[in-house]
């Protein structure tokens, strides 16, 4: 998969998340450690949602996290997909060292 139709297939897995008509922004944060992917959803800046997740989107995120970071640029391990209501996206990557020092201080237990 290329990255714009990753980026298509989280915006398709939130809108069919999203259980109400009147919403402007929905977010999906992301948190991606070794193999796993973790997902929460926010629509309107607040409000949780049931956020989109399964199988087929971790590993499209997966091969997103893989295709970004390749050649050690731009490290990530948390992203948020924002989407709004017009269809315009933004997807911001984030490293998180704090996260990164957990792991590997749980790793070495």
């Amino acid at each position: 998969m290329t990255v714009d139709e990753i980026y298509e297939k989280i915006g398709y897995s939130i809108t069919n998340a999203i259980k109400v008509d009147n919403w402007n922004k929905a977010q999906l944060a992301l948190e991606v450690v070794g193999d796993s992917v973790d997902f929460k959803g926010y629509l309107n800046e607040n409000e949780k949602f049931d956020a989109p997740g399964g199988f087929s989107l971790a590993k499209s995120i997966l091969n997103l996290h893989e295709i970004t970071t390749e050649g050690g640029n731009n490290k990530w391990n948390r992203a948020i997909f924002t989407l709004f209501s017009t269809g315009k996206f933004d997807m911001e990557f984030i490293w998180d060292q704090e996260l990164q020092d957990e792991v590997e201080r749980l790793s070495k237990e």
